[in-house]
């Protein structure tokens, strides 16, 4: 009997606040991120604006992800998930042909990436939506960021590994990964850990901890085939 590979972490994405956006990477050409209106507040026309409403849809209301619409007509639509603050996101090949995006708070140690690969994390995730991505490349990028502000974007011929987007003061805001062509189920999922996002800055990016030390709070999102 054949086995599945290997979790592999293939790429980082880093931003200063606000959701990610994970969409068709053809389709992030028409992504316009935040853009402020002449009284330096975001426009509530702009795509960040939509991503944040569909996370937080009022005052009482809160979600970790949803679908967002965007491009000519809302011909796209893509899916934003709450970060929780700054920060930056690791990404995986999962061994069933789908996505990991996780975030920790730590820098030192392996344990949330061990967590979140385990079938315990997998049964505290919660179901979000579904995600087609039916162009086989998929664009994960903090969403405040417009498409026609970052550099490395690949054409659209291209299939290639990991391509890392930056922008001139910022690098690795975003990542473009090959991904089979698809739907996909989408569910998150999180662990409060006693160590991690509240530990000590020491005890966050100090020298590595023991490699069994798995408390480290953390979140993250799961993509997997739908067929």
């Amino acid at each position: 009997m054949s086995r599945k590979p290997a979790d592999a972490w293939l790429a980082r994405v880093g931003g200063e606040g606000g959701p990610l956006l994970i969409c068709a990477a053809d389709a992030f050409a028409a992504w316009g991120g935040a853009v402020l209106a002449d009284d330096h507040e975001l426009d509530p026309g702009c795509d960040l604006a939509r991503a944040t409403t569909v996370l937080y849809p009022s005052d009482d209301d809160e979600f970790d992800a949803g679908l967002v619409r965007f491009g000519d007509g809302g011909k796209h639509t893509g899916l934003v998930w709450e970060m929780d603050g700054p920060g930056t996101a690791e990404v995986a090949a999962t061994g069933d042909g789908g996505l990991l995006v996780m975030r920790s708070w730590v820098r030192n140690a392996d344990g949330p990436r061990r967590y979140v690969t385990t079938p315990v994390a997998r049964a505290r995730e919660l179901p979000v939506a579904g995600l087609d991505l039916p162009t086989g490349r998929v664009a994960i990028v903090w969403a405040p960021v417009a498409a026609t502000d970052v550099t490395g974007l690949p054409d659209g011929r291209s299939n290639a590994g990991p391509t890392a987007l930056d922008l001139e003061h910022m690098l690795g805001v975003g990542t473009v990964l090959p991904l089979p062509s698809g739907a996909y189920r989408v569910s998150c999922g999180w662990l409060d850990g006693t160590r991690g996002r509240y530990a000590p800055a020491e005890e966050q990016h100090g020298p590595p901890v023991p490699g069994n030390d798995d408390d480290w709070s953390c979140r993250w999102l799961r993509l997997t085939p739908a067929g």
